[in-house]
Formats: structure tokens, C-alpha cells, sequence
């Protein structure tokens, strides 16, 4: 693969923000410029999303962990925390299970240790059909604002014009790529339970992606975790309940580092 690129901020301990679906690295930048105060803040653009080439179409999530963990390596990062929004909490859960010695820390942000079930599976090959046949922005037109929680689009206006706005940069190769991925990934809520340190999960009450159902069950069943669900929250908890979850975030460093 070609080399991740990234932006590195700060002194201390290594601390991974890893973007989502049709995001990349400036997603985390206003955490990054918070959490710089006492760590190393790495944002990564995943292979294929900001200035990271794709670098073919086939692409699997334990491909992308193996190049993060090859590319943390080559800048002689030995231990982290590793923290991802959505496909950025599925690659983070790939590199726990491929590389766990590398791994002090993991929180899942809007995301799920769960496979897609059949109903997911099918609304992938659907946005893969849809996409052969239009360009990039009759997909993330829609796509992008139905993230958010519905009630507070209004109120959130500039948050998601601005994630509109990341999304329309993604290519139609690397969508369509990344959506098939995420379709076939691997099952890692076993692993999600039996990781042997503090993890923290933060979910929204209104997420249909990770259903409420789904989001409390990461909490549930899990021993050693800081748990959050936000109400009147989608998606996009980052951009819709910024100063929360930024405290989520620093609040769990400290108890890991």
C-alpha cells in the first residue's frame, strides 16, 4: 500500500483519531487542538480518503489496520490509544485483534464491534448500484445530512455543510470500495469483550446506524468501559455534541495513559 498520510501534533503519549466513511483527518482537528495540551495527537487519512491513495479496489479493513499499524511503526510509535468514528472504530477493532501489542486503549465512537447483518448487507449492494450509476454527489447529497439527528438540522446547519462539504472530496472508486468492505467485515464483538484494558464507547439514542439496542448492548456487556449514550444524537455525535464529547474523550485518556 502507499504511505498513510497524517498530522501529527504535540508531545506525550500517542493518541490515534481515526476518521469515518466519506470523512477524513480535519474531522478530529478541533479535538486534536484540544487533546495536544497532553498528548501526541495522530490523525491519519485512511487509505483512499484525504491525501491517502487508494491503493486498489479490493481493499479490506485488515489491510487498512495492517498499513496504520506498518505506518505507527515507521514513526516509532511502540504503544497508543486508538479511538474511531464509525469505519474508523471498525479498523481500530482490526488492528486490537492484528496487532495487539500495540494497543494501550480503545474507543469506539459511533461505531459497532458487531458485523452487518443481512438488512446492512443489502443496503450496501443498494448504495453500490446507486453509485455505478450516478456520480459521487447524488450520493452524499442525501447521505451526508441523514447522519445527523433530524430534529436539530437546522440547529446543526453549519456542522453538516461542512461534513457535506469533506464527503463530496471522497472518490467514487474509494466509496464503493470502503462500503463493500464494511459489508463483508469480520464479526469482532468477542474481541470488543475481551480486550484487557478501559474502553470507551460513545453512541447516540437516535443513531440508526448503530441502533440504541446495539449501542447499549457494547456497554452492557462489557466490563471495563466508559459508556455514553447522547440524546437527541446521531451519527454524528463529534459535530452534534462537540464540548460533550470532547470531555467523553479526555476524561478516558486520562484514566488509560
Amino acid at each position: 500500500m502507499p504511505a498513510i498520510k497524517a498530522t501529527i501534533q504535540g508531545e506525550g503519549f500517542p493518541v490515534i483519531l481515526i476518521h469515518g466513511f466519506c470523512e477524513n483527518k480535519s474531522m478530529w482537528f478541533p479535538y486534536a487542538n484540544k487533546l495536544t495540551e497532553h498528548f501526541q495527537i495522530i490523525c491519519p487519512d485512511l487509505p483512499g480518503f484525504g491525501e491517502s491513495p487508494l491503493p486498489n479496489k479490493d481493499i479490506t479493513l485488515e489491510e487498512v489496520a495492517d498499513e496504520l499499524a506498518g505506518f505507527l511503526s515507521e514513526i516509532k510509535v511502540e504503544k497508543c490509544v486508538v479511538i474511531g468514528h464509525s469505519l474508523g472504530g471498525y479498523v481500530a477493532l482490526a488492528m486490537a485483534e492484528r496487532h495487539p501489542n500495540l494497543i494501550q486503549g480503545l474507543g469506539l465512537f459511533n461505531s459497532t464491534a458487531l458485523a452487518d447483518d443481512e438488512e446492512a448487507k443489502h443496503r450496501r449492494n443498494k448504495s453500490i448500484l446507486f453509485l455505478k450509476k450516478h456520480p459521487v454527489s447524488k450520493f452524499i447529497g442525501p447521505f451526508i445530512p441523514s447522519l445527523f439527528y433530524s430534529k436539530r438540522k437546522e440547529e446543526l446547519k453549519e456542522e453538516i455543510d461542512l461534513a457535506t462539504s469533506i464527503g463530496l472530496q471522497s472518490s467514487l472508486d474509494t466509496i464503493i470500495a470502503y462500503t463493500e468492505a464494511m459489508k463483508i467485515r469480520k464479526d469482532r464483538f468477542e474481541l470488543w469483550n475481551s480486550l484487557p484494558f478501559q474502553t470507551l464507547f460513545i453512541g447516540g439514542a437516535n443513531d440508526d446506524r448503530v441502533p440504541l439496542k446495539i449501542a447499549e448492548k457494547h456497554i452492557e456487556e462489557r466490563a471495563n468501559v466508559d459508556g455514553y449514550i447522547l440524546p437527541e444524537t446521531a451519527h454524528m455525535a463529534m459535530h452534534e455534541r462537540k464540548t460533550e464529547t470532547l470531555q467523553m474523550i479526555q476524561d478516558y485518556l486520562l484514566k488509560v495513559v
